[in-house]
């Protein structure tokens, strides 16, 4: 099986768009605090909370300068399922201009 490894660029959260559920804002109030609920109609167990796009952001909110995750610890569940070095990680970093993301070698 091949591993990756996050080099921390950010790619994916300025690429695709970022919701948060309920029970993401639960665990970080800064997501509700910081993002946009969407209307009930829109509303799902994991869509409750978009983070990205929003009006004026080039990335998720919650991204430092040096494109490091300032909630990462308490990161949406969409987050922690984002497997670096998957298809869509691969096509973020493509989107933005930027290499592949190479396989750790062990």
């Amino acid at each position: 099986m091949t591993s990756y490894e996050c080099d921390g660029c950010g790619a994916c959260c300025g690429t695709f768009p970022i919701f948060a559920s309920g029970t993401d804002a639960q665990r970080e109030p800064r997501i509700a605090a910081e993002g946009k609920e969407l209307a009930p109609w829109l509303q799902t167990p994991e869509w409750r909370i978009q983070l990205f796009p929003l009006p004026f952001h080039s990335a998720c909110c919650f991204l430092d300068q040096e494109s490091r995750c300032d909630i990462y610890d308490n990161r949406p569940d969409v987050c922690r399922r984002f497997a670096a070095g998957s298809e869509q990680c691969q096509e973020a970093r493509a989107r933005r201009g930027m290499p592949a993301l190479e396989p750790c070698i062990v």
